[in-house]
C-alpha cells in the first residue's frame, strides 16, 4: 500500500489536500468520494519521506489534535465531522494520514476508540482506554480535556528529564574532547622539547607522557569500544528481562541523575493514575496501565506486584508499601486518600509533590554542574602546566 498526496474539492467547494494510504489510484479516488471529496490531482509519496523521519507522529501532534477535538466537541460539532475536517487541514502530513485511516474506520462502523486502537503505538494504551471510557459514559469532552492536560504535563516532564541529562553530557563531552585533542596534538610537541633538554622527569611529567602515549596508540579503541559496549548493552536489555530490570533499577540510583529521574517517574505514575481513576477506570486496571507509562522495568515489576496484592484484597496503601511502589511519605498520603474516599485527589497531591521536588532538584543541580566540570578542566590544564614547566624550571635551576 502506497501513500498518496492528493488535492481535491470538498463538499463546501473548498480546495483541500492531504495524504491517504491506498493500493492504487482507483482506491484513492473511492476513499475520497466516501469523504465527499472530488479528486483533482495526486502524487505518490516518495520513500525518502518516511526514511528521513518526517512522517512520524509526535507527542506535540497528539496534544494539538486532542485539544482541537475537545474544543470542537464541546462546541457541539459531530465527532466524525471534526475528524474529516482535521484530516484535511492538520499541519502534519503524518497526522493527516493517520486521521484519514481513523475516519475511514469510523465510517465503516467502528467507534472512535476502536479506530484509535490501530494507532495505539502513537496514542498509548492509556489514551485509547480513556477514550473508550469517555464514549461509554458520555463524557468524551471531559476525558479529552484531562488527556490534553496530562499529555502537556508529561511533555514538560520529558523536557525536564532531558535537560538534566543532556546538559551535563554535552559539557562533559566538550571537556573530554579538549583533553584528547591536547594529548594528541599539544602535549607531544611540548614533550619533545622537554625530553631533548635531558634531566630527571617528575611524576607529573611521567604520567603525562604515559597518558599521551596511551591516547595516541589506542585512539581508535577509545572511540570504538564504548560504541560496542553501548550496542551490547542495548542488545542484552532486549534479550533479557532480568538484565533490563536490573539496569533500570541501577539508573534510579545513578549519582545526581538517578534521584531526579525517580521523582519524575513517580510524579508521572501518580498523575496518570489520578486521571484514569477519576475517569472511572478500576484502580487495579489503572495501576496496571500506569506500570507501562513508568517506562522502567523495575518500577513496572513493583507496580504489578502491588496490583496482585490489591486484587487479593489488601488495602491499596499496604500493597504500595510492601511492593515499594512509592516512598513512605507518598504511601501515607495515599492511605489518607483511600480511607477518606478521595484517592484521585491524594494521587494528584503525590504527583504535585514529586513534580515540584524534581524541578527543585534540577534547579539546584544545573548551577553546580558547570563549576564542577570547570574545576576538572582546570585540574587537567594545571597538570599539563606542572608536567611541562617543572622540568624546564629544574633545568634552568641546574644551569644557574
Amino acid at each position: 500500500m502506497e501513500n498518496y498526496h492528493y488535492t481535491g474539492i470538498n463538499k463546501y467547494g473548498k480546495r483541500v489536500n492531504g495524504v491517504l494510504p491506498a493500493t492504487n489510484e482507483q482506491e484513492l479516488e473511492q476513499k475520497l468520494i466516501k469523504s465527499n471529496i472530488d479528486l483533482l490531482s495526486y502524487k505518490k509519496q516518495s520513500s525518502s519521506f518516511s526514511l528521513l523521519g518526517k512522517a512520524k507522529v509526535t507527542r506535540k501532534d497528539i496534544i494539538g489534535m486532542t485539544i482541537q477535538l475537545e474544543q470542537l466537541l464541546r462546541a457541539g460539532v459531530p465527532l466524525l465531522e471534526i475528524i474529516n475536517d482535521l484530516k484535511d487541514h492538520f499541519e502534519s502530513d503524518a497526522v493527516k494520514e493517520m486521521l484519514a485511516n481513523i475516519y475511514e474506520s469510523m465510517e465503516g462502523g467502528a467507534t472512535f476508540s476502536e479506530a484509535l486502537k490501530q494507532f495505539e503505538k502513537e496514542f498509548g494504551e492509556v489514551y485509547v482506554s480513556l477514550v473508550s471510557v469517555g464514549e461509554k459514559t458520555g463524557q468524551l469532552e471531559d476525558i479529552l480535556l484531562d488527556l490534553a492536560n496530562m499529555l502537556k504535563w508529561e511533555d514538560e516532564l520529558v523536557s525536564k528529564a532531558k535537560k538534566v541529562m543532556i546538559y551535563p553530557a554535552i559539557v562533559a563531552t566538550v571537556v573530554i574532547a579538549v583533553v584528547i585533542l591536547m594529548m594528541l596534538f599539544v602535549v607531544p610537541e611540548l614533550l619533545g622539547f622537554i625530553t631533548s633538554m635531558g634531566g630527571e622527569l617528575g611524576f607529573a611529567t611521567i604520567a603525562l607522557i604515559a597518558t599521551s602515549g596511551f591516547i595516541q596508540n589506542y585512539i581508535v579503541e577509545i572511540f570504538v569500544v564504548p560504541m560496542i559496549l553501548i550496542f551490547l548493552l542495548k542488545w542484552w536489555r532486549k534479550q533479557s528481562d532480568e538484565f533490563k530490570t536490573k539496569t533500570d533499577e541501577m539508573t534510579l540510583h545513578l549519582w545526581i541523575v538517578g534521584p531526579v529521574l525517580y521523582k519524575l517517574k513517580l510524579a508521572r505514575i501518580a498523575n496518570s493514575l489520578a486521571v484514569m481513576y477519576g475517569a472511572g477506570v478500576s484502580f487495579p486496571e489503572a495501576l496496571r496501565m500506569s506500570s507501562v507509562i513508568a517506562g522502567n522495568k523495575y518500577l513496572e515489576g513493583n507496580i504489578n506486584q502491588a496490583v496482585r496484592m490489591i486484587e487479593e484484597g489488601k488495602p491499596i496503601y499496604e500493597s504500595f508499601d510492601e511492593a515499594s511502589v512509592f516512598p513512605s511519605m507518598a504511601v501515607r498520603m495515599i492511605k489518607v486518600g483511600e480511607l477518606s474516599g478521595g484517592m484521585d485527589t491524594a494521587l494528584k497531591n503525590v504527583s504535585y509533590f514529586y513534580d515540584r521536588e524534581a524541578k527543585e532538584m534540577i534547579e539546584k543541580i544545573e548551577p553546580t554542574i558547570e563549576p564542577i566540570l570547570t574545576v576538572v578542566m582546570g585540574f587537567v590544564v594545571g597538570w599539563v602546566m606542572i608536567a611541562v614547566l617543572g622540568p624546564i624550571y629544574d633545568t634552568i635551576a641546574q644551569v644557574q
